[in-house]
């Protein structure tokens, strides 16, 4: 009967883990990009404040990816108050990430970037690779 017992103590605290585990899902969103465009990257972190406001921004996990021409917008001179609220953006933890690849292709280096942003070597792989990992895309 003890034996009986403790299997049903472990099946439940079992039960309640699972419940728990459940509770601590994260959502992922990943936002594109690839135009030269202080309005899509507004767009991009107005989307992305609209998804932290809705999940609660602890429980979304967010990265814009900037490729191709959109490496432009965010050079270290970019129009005010875009420095402004990157760098307030990525305390909020909207992360930003920049291709290095088309950073390359445009003959600038990371010194000639926002400082609030990351790199990763290639956009499009970023947004492959994460889109495997089941990230929810959008371009807008």
């Amino acid at each position: 009967m003890k034996l009986k017992s403790y299997a049903l103590i472990l099946l439940l605290a079992g039960m309640s883990l699972g419940g728990h585990a459940a509770e601590q899902v994260k959502e992922h969103l990943l936002i594109q990009v690839s135009e030269d465009s202080v309005e899509r990257l507004n767009a991009a972190l107005n989307a992305a404040k609209f998804v932290q406001a809705q999940y609660g921004a602890p429980n979304v996990e967010i990265e814009i990816v900037v490729f191709g021409p959109g490496v432009q917008t965010v050079k270290y001179y970019a129009p005010k108050p875009l420095p402004e609220r990157v760098k307030q953006e990525k305390y909020n933890g909207i992360r930003i990430v920049v291709c290095d690849y088309s950073m390359r292709a445009a003959k600038l280096r990371p010194s000639d970037m926002l400082r609030d942003v990351s790199y990763v070597p290639s956009g499009v792989v970023e947004i492959m690779e994460k889109q495997k990992l089941g990230w929810s895309y959008v371009r807008p």
